[in-house]
């Protein structure tokens, strides 16, 4: 890539427009994460990013393009190291990344004495060599002060990182609007589980920050940690990949009390108070800290709209249960009487993969959730439909609330069944924008292809006496259609290579049960006695390379193994078996099971094993817990695929394996 001088910056369009979007900008220049924006106040601003070694980190920025003319102080960026060595001792100041890959620096980079709500462009420089390039796309916008009566509008996206086509449609289509409205972002409110399938770093790097680089170097992302990322991240001490990626308020510096966290906080733009939790791994009682915390900043509140988020949804039907599942039954129980009485306006949450949308509610804590004496207003909210929701001015104790489950940002959606507070409920992939301007709040669901699929308004103009609503209007009931239900199999990944190529030829053993039990799966079992041949194997169906002419009436479990090569282990976000078989199988990684298909037990003890016909297309099977078992080097992968009987009259059984590329 060409380096170009300060001086001869050209103005570039902030983002390169495709048929489907905006492109990413690929990392170059020794950069491998960002710059991104973090943590962003009337007088401040964080720029973070990543390179592969160590360099003098700079951060040149001003108001207008061609003129950077202030600089970062180096007091005032915090450098980050990433070893798995724990006998590394790091240079002071260094602090130790959880999970990065080896060798790798992350630099936080504080901008201070900003002027608020002003827009300034930045670039990221190695001493005097520039490493981002000269594009407008680079910039970012102070926030107002606090009490400015500001519009601003809100992204919001929950249960998106998985990486594949489907996540960046939906990030593509709210683009798409934006620009048709020519009304950018203020900043995104990301729900969690932005990085599956552990929220570990290699996930967040292609899931996450490699599919939104065109939104994060310009637009702040608040987040709250899902469940996923709470794999590998801890809130009870605010470490792990998450705690890594993020820079976030612990001491009110960007409004509210202070939380001494970064796993729950507040902040404040204009005349809108927002507030985090962490719905996943804290305690959720109202004696808890976090519930006290909460307490304290609802009361100390000065806001014209309260905005309240976290992952786990207190109100939901869709792939979650919010009436049988411990978290999201607490946060009903013991969170939402404490937002409701604080005047809270508006609660986004994932987690469930759905859409859902309530009606104006307050006080539903009972479970089973009813909407009976809960609901205010059982309207549709649409200005344009019923009306819209309509409160009082200001912020007062249990005057309605809109619940927003979203999340459908890029996973598998699913429905359980109909939860009798929500007003829309969407089984499609999208997002959320969220407009506020003075006594008006509105938002908007607008799904993957860019279609508008919910509008709603809350409107705080006159006072308004609100009543219980004895029997309110109730959505229809859902029943699941005959043969719905959740398949093991998953969408390979986008891109992918393959460690264990298709077709390769796999040591087998047929006719007979391997010896010393279960050793037969790990890696330095002597296989040298087996034979060798050409997946896949099976007999009667025209479709096998090695034909297993004696099986039928005789045997019903074969056996495979195959050695493959993995340079760097941490580095793989997933892998996964492609496979067609007939008619069931068990997988073992280094010895570990990792994936299973319609038998119990294994070998000669297999049982219960159900029918299932090889369609000729393979599907894929991620591996559970790889990251577990996956090693530097040398790996096994070992397969027993199963026969419903030895008298079926096929047999299939063709895998192959491949990572994430």
């Amino acid at each position: 890539m060409r380096i170009w001088p300060l001086s001869a910056c050209i103005l570039l369009y902030c983002f390169l427009q495709n048929g489907h979007g905006y492109e990413r900008t690929p990392h170059t220049n020794g950069i491998l994460r960002g710059p991104y924006l973090q943590f962003a106040t009337p007088y401040s601003m964080y720029v973070v990013w990543r390179t592969d070694e160590r360099i003098d980190p700079k951060v040149r920025f001003g108001t207008e393009l061609e003129k950077l003319d202030r600089q970062s102080t180096a007091e005032a960026i915090t450098t980050r190291y990433g070893t798995t060595n724990k006998h590394v001792s790091l240079p002071a100041g260094v602090v130790r990344l959880h999970s990065a890959p080896e060798g790798c620096y992350q630099y936080d980079a504080q901008l201070t004495n900003l002027a608020p709500d002003t827009l300034y462009y930045y670039a990221v420089f190695n001493g005097e060599r520039r490493l981002t390039d000269c594009s407008s796309s680079y910039f970012f916008r102070t926030q107002p002060l606090p009490g400015t009566p500001k519009p601003m509008r809100i992204w919001v996206v929950g249960d998106s990182g998985t990486g594949r086509p489907t996540q960046f449609n939906v990030q593509s289509s709210m683009m798409d609007w934006i620009k048709a409205e020519n009304h950018p972002l203020d900043f995104y409110i990301h729900v969690g589980d932005m990085a599956y399938s552990r929220g570990r770093d290699v996930e967040f790097q292609s899931r996450f920050f490699d599919m939104y680089d065109a939104t994060l170097r310009n637009t702040v992302c608040w987040p709250a940690m899902g469940n996923h990322e709470g794999a590998t991240s801890k809130g009870t001490n605010g470490v792990g990949p998450y705690y890594d990626a993020y820079v976030l308020p612990t001491r009110g510096e960007a409004g509210g009390v202070p939380s001494g966290t970064e796993a729950y906080y507040a902040f404040d733009y204009g005349r809108t108070h927002f507030i985090c939790l962490d719905s996943h791994d804290l305690d959720r009682k109202p004696t808890g800290t976090m519930a006290t915390w909460l307490k304290a900043d609802l009361e100390q509140a000065s806001a014209d709209w309260l905005v309240a988020y976290f992952h786990h949804p207190p109100y939901t039907k869709g792939s979650h249960d919010s009436d049988r599942e411990k978290q999201l039954i607490e946060m009903r129980r013991y969170i939402m009487p404490i937002l409701e009485a604080g005047g809270v306006d508006l609660v986004l949450t994932g987690h469930s993969h759905i859409y859902e949308r309530s009606m104006l509610m307050d006080g539903a804590y009972d479970t089973p959730t009813v909407s009976e004496n809960a609901i205010l207003d059982d309207g549709d909210g649409d200005p344009k439909g019923d009306g819209p929701y309509r409160k009082p001015p200001g912020i007062h104790a249990n005057q309605g609330t809109v619940q927003i489950v979203a999340g459908h940002g890029g996973t598998t959606l699913r429905r359980k069944a109909t939860m009798p507070v929500m007003k829309k409920i969407i089984v499609e992939h999208g997002s959320v924008l969220i407009d506020i301007e003075g006594d008006q709040l509105t938002g908007r669901m607008v799904n993957k292809f860019g279609e508008l699929r919910d509008t709603f308004s809350i409107v705080k103009r006159t006072n308004v006496e609100l009543a219980r609503l004895v029997a309110p209007w109730q959505p229809e009931p859902w029943k699941a259609e005959a043969g719905d239900g959740k398949d093991a199999s998953a969408e390979p990944p986008e891109d992918y290579i393959e460690v264990i190529p298709k077709h390769a030829e796999w040591r087998y053993l047929a006719g007979k049960n391997p010896k010393g039990g279960a050793e037969w799966t790990k890696k330095d079992y002597d296989d040298s006695d087996w034979e060798v041949g050409e997946a896949g194997f099976g007999y009667a169906d025209n479709d096998d390379r090695t034909v297993l002419s004696d099986m039928q009436g005789k045997y019903s479990v074969v056996y495979i193994r195959h050695d493959f090569e993995i340079e760097q282990a941490d580095y793989v976000a997933d892998i996964g078996l492609m496979i067609n078989f007939d008619d069931a199988f068990v997988a073992y990684l280094n010895g570990k099971e990792v994936a299973r298909v319609g038998v119990k037990g294994s070998g000669k003890d297999a049982k219960e094993i159900k029918q299932h016909d090889a369609t000729g297309r393979y599907a894929y099977y991620p591996l559970k817990d790889f990251e577990k078992y996956l090693k530097d080097g040398t790996n096994v992968l070992a397969i027993e695929g199963h026969n419903a009987s030895p008298n079926s009259h096929d047999f299939t059984l063709d895998p192959f394996l491949v990572v994430e590329d």
